[in-house]
This record gives C-alpha cells, sequence and structure tokens, in this order.
C-alpha cells in the first residue's frame, strides 16, 4: 500500500486503494456465498435421498413378512408388474397381498416431514425367468421372487435427485 507523506505527517489510504480493497473482498464473498449455497442444496439432496433409500427398505421389510403365495400369484398374471397404491387408495387385488390393506397404503405412499413419496414394488420378471431356466439357481428361484422398491417423490420431477431404487427378494416361508 501506497502512504501519502506530507511533511512529516503520515497519512491514511488514498480512496482508489479502499475501493479496490472492497470490490476484491466483495467479489470473494461473493465466491464464498455461493460455494456454501451449492453445499447446502447437495446436502438437502443427500439427505432427501438417504430418507427415500430407509422408506425403500423398509417396504422392502414389510413385504418379505407378508405370506408368499398370494404375492406369487398376482406377479405369476403377467399384467400385475408391480405392487402399488395410489393415495386414493389400493385397489382389490393389491389389497389382498397384504394382512392389513390400510398399513399397505400408509407403506406404500408415506408421509415424511411434510413430504408425499410413492412406493412401487416391481417385479423382476426376466432376473426371476433367467433363474428359473438355470439348473443350479431353480430350486432356489420357486423359492424368490426378484424385486425392486422403487421410491419417488409424488410432487417431485422426474430426476434422479427425486427417486431411489433398492433390489431385493421375498422368500417364501420355507426360506425364512
Amino acid at each position: 500500500m501506497k502512504w501519502i507523506r506530507h511533511g512529516n505527517k503520515e497519512s491514511g489510504l488514498t480512496l482508489v486503494e479502499v475501493l479496490a480493497a472492497l470490490v476484491i473482498l466483495s467479489v470473494v464473498s461473493l465466491v464464498l456465498t455461493s460455494f456454501f449455497t451449492n453445499a447446502l442444496t447437495y446436502a438437502k439432496g443427500n439427505q432427501s435421498k438417504t430418507v427415500m433409500v430407509n422408506l425403500a427398505r423398509n417396504a422392502l421389510f414389510y413385504m418379505e413378512k407378508q405370506r408368499f403365495e398370494p404375492i406369487q400369484t398376482y406377479f405369476s398374471n403377467t399384467s400385475n408388474t408391480a405392487i402399488n397404491c395410489p393415495l386414493t387408495g389400493c385397489n382389490t387385488a393389491v389389497s389382498k397381498l397384504a394382512e392389513d390393506s390400510a398399513v399397505l397404503q400408509q407403506i406404500l405412499n408415506p408421509n415424511i416431514n411434510g413430504v408425499q413419496y410413492t412406493i412401487s414394488v416391481i417385479y423382476q420378471r426376466d432376473m426371476h425367468d433367467a433363474m428359473l431356466h438355470d439348473a443350479d439357481k431353480k430350486n432356489m428361484a420357486e423359492e424368490l421372487l426378484p424385486v425392486l422398491v422403487r421410491v419417488e417423490k409424488a410432487n417431485g420431477s422426474a430426476s434422479a435427485r427425486n427417486a431411489a431404487e433398492v433390489e431385493g427378494y421375498i422368500a417364501s416361508e420355507r426360506v425364512r
């Protein structure tokens, strides 16, 4: 910095130097503010993704505890590819899959912290057929149904941040 001398006296900074320092400080502050805003957005997205993965695991655990035969019969119909309930209520075929259809409705349509989610339990028919046609896996395949549990925000856009998936198996009572 430049000091202006008037005789034996020393003065402060010039106005130009003060303005230059303020401009540099402002630019640095804006960059840091942008960084923290992006970090906060990313953290909230990760929190939401964690909630959705936990909801998917919960739904898979619930489906694993239901009776195997009705679920297997439901998926044996080729037109039934997923178990899901709209917010208005489950259809009768889906309602019969759980011991308590009201609980199934709550499991598949949870509301967490004011955010509505929808959950679908999707039967992975191709994977199951491949297991049934493999001699080494045939016995196991008769006792397991491979599923993909997909959780989405009910009012969210179709992006990776608004959905989560968990794969698993629904096992027969003989294997449990």
